[in-house]
């Protein structure tokens, strides 16, 4: 597969776009620069293929990238409070990048980092990245895999790999891709519907980090186990969803339909599948025309959705949260498999 040429790095490397295609026109394009999904196409109800990700109209805005469109995220995705982490008696401090606050999706991450391309097809692609002991502040050197498929089914799935020779090192990774079943140019996602397989959320304190405490959906708006529409989710609460949807307590399970999203007006239904033990559910409130241009004009807030298929956030500062930390012959898999209908 010979991948297009995407964008000149400040250190003159090259970035590439590697597009996968069923014979249909299902398919996506990836760029080698943070991994990023540029462009989801799906067919609609109609037959016509609809993109359905937001993405930036210059290939040059991934280089900045505000609000992580499409990036893998890591080492750690979601927030560190206070940036700083205690592990085998060692306290260790990383960038606070969100409001002086928190550690946010790694501080210097891999969203920003050219990955390594290991192998190419017309229907597959695999990303590799080595991060040192101390990337960023992290302990412990980290080799990760990335393999993004399509199928004949209008599936993505992808797979996320995380090994280490060391004694421990923290590692996690997911994608931070915004959605919008009606295409990536049509506005707020006002018709969407989304039910969410969870009976209880992580609660966060004023800059989103966890306090610690679960709560349960019953009975709150938090509750989206039977389906709510993404008007009804607003009228309720105007700032949307930034929250962390517990799926269970472990990774070890691979979970169908953890979540289902349809549009009405596209007729597009995503079915979301994942061995992850949370998801983060992001409506996209800080989207802003004050970004760069979108593929189809600015993106405004509650244009796109982000799925981030995770665990806990703020683990490493809370002992009985699923644990990230890997060792050697101890290595983190994450599944994560988009279905549309």
């Amino acid at each position: 597969m010979n991948p297009e040429y995407f964008f000149t790095l400040p250190d003159q490397r090259q970035a590439h776009l590697f597009k996968l295609r069923l014979e249909d026109g299902f398919g996506v394009d990836i760029t080698d620069f943070g991994g990023c999904m540029v462009s989801l196409f799906v067919p609609d109800k109609k037959g016509v293929l609809q993109d359905v990700i937001l993405g930036w109209k210059n290939p040059e805005s991934y280089l900045v990238n505000p609000g992580y469109l499409g990036a893998l995220v890591g080492r750690v995705p979601n927030r560190i409070g206070g940036g700083k982490f205690t592990l085998n008696g060692k306290i260790y401090q990383m960038l606070l990048n969100d409001r002086n606050h928190s550690t946010l999706h790694g501080g210097f991450g891999y969203s920003h980092r050219l990955w390594e391309v290991e192998s190419a097809t017309p229907t597959s692609l695999t990303l590799l990245l080595d991060s040192p002991d101390g990337d960023a502040g992290f302990p412990g050197r980290v080799h990760y895999r990335v393999r993004y498929n399509i199928y004949a089914d209008h599936t993505l799935a992808m797979d996320f790999t995380a090994a280490t020779d060391d004694e421990f090192a923290p590692a996690d990774l997911t994608s931070h891709t915004y959605f919008n079943l009606n295409g990536d140019d049509s506005g707020v996602c006002l018709d969407h519907s989304i039910a969410i397989a969870a009976g209880k959320v992580t609660e966060t304190d004023e800059f989103l980090v966890p306090t610690g405490k679960l709560l349960p959906v019953e009975k709150t708006i938090y509750d989206l186990r039977n389906g709510v529409s993404f008007a009804e989710i607003l009228k309720k609460n105007p700032d949307g969803f930034d929250d962390n949807f517990i799926l269970g307590d472990s990774d070890r399970v691979y979970r169908e339909n953890a979540v289902v999203v349809h549009a009405e007006k596209s007729g597009i239904t995503m079915k979301l599948h994942t061995n992850r033990s949370g998801i983060q559910f992001y409506m996209g409130k800080h989207l802003s025309a004050d970004a760069p241009a979108g593929k189809n004009g600015s993106y405004m807030p509650f244009h796109g959705f982000c799925l981030e298929t995770q665990s806990w956030p703020d683990s490493l500062n809370h002992r009985d949260f699923p644990s990230i930390i890997i060792a050697k012959g101890r290595p983190f898999h994450g599944i994560t498999v988009l279905q549309f209908e």
